[in-house]
């Protein structure tokens, strides 16, 4: 969530967290007013279709919620937590992906913590990976979908490099001048997404709802990301 939009990205899994960017794309508006809310929700009730025809709906979604616009997240997503739309907040340092949510908060939403850095690491050596398979990282070329050289610039925004604290010696993530790096950050939430609402992944991240999931349990779904 920027100040005068909001960039997301859908992403489907596969078996070894094969991945498959499917959509990028850019709600242009004021965040603080409701239109831009409304065409997300669009957008993440929409079901979209494999080559075969068949159609699947989103399984989780992340909105970070640690910008001007946290407030308005808040009152988002605690409607919505029964269809696994969730605010997250980005923490550095060496730390698990995804934490245990917290409802001590103001909107009293379960707010998650993700450790954006391990999140990096994971994607920087899957773009490695040149082999199709467990971890392999799928990204069409087709016109319209959002991937375009801005946007693998991006997704490369980052680089890691040593730095030295009280005499320490660190490791830390530095954004290459003149890019843009809300598509590496949307990786990271969607990897984050599937990690919170996957059950055969990481059962310890199951929210109680505040309303009941059974239409979003009976289809076949995958997750998605979202920058704020």
């Amino acid at each position: 969530v920027q100040d005068n939009r909001l960039e997301y990205e859908i992403v489907g899994w596969g078996a070894g967290e094969e991945s498959y960017g499917i959509k990028y794309g850019t709600i242009f508006g004021n965040p603080a007013e409701s239109f831009v809310w409304k065409e997300l929700d669009e957008i993440l009730d929409k079901e979209y279709p494999f080559k075969n025809g068949e159609r699947i709906k989103i399984l989780c979604t992340c909105i970070d919620s640690g910008g001007h616009h946290t407030n308005e997240v808040y009152e988002f997503v605690k409607t919505r937590e029964f269809k696994r739309i969730f605010a997250i907040k980005g923490v550095g340092g060496t730390r698990e992906l995804v934490s245990k949510p917290s409802r001590n908060n103001k909107g009293r939403i379960a707010l998650f913590s993700i450790g954006v850095d391990s999140g990096k690491d994971t994607i920087f050596s899957r773009l490695q990976i040149e082999d199709v398979g467990a971890g392999y990282c799928h990204f069409p070329l087709d016109e319209g979908t959002g991937y375009d050289e801005q946007y693998f610039k991006g997704l490369t925004s980052e680089k890691k490099i040593k730095v030295m604290k009280k005499g320490i010696a660190k490791n830390e993530w530095k954004l290459i001048s003149g890019r843009r790096n809300e598509p590496l950050d949307l990786r990271n939430y969607a990897m984050a997404a599937l990690k919170i609402a996957n059950p055969n992944l990481n059962k310890k991240y199951t929210v109680e709802a505040t309303k009941p999931v059974t239409v979003i349990r009976k289809r076949k779904i995958y997750s998605k990301g979202i920058k704020v």
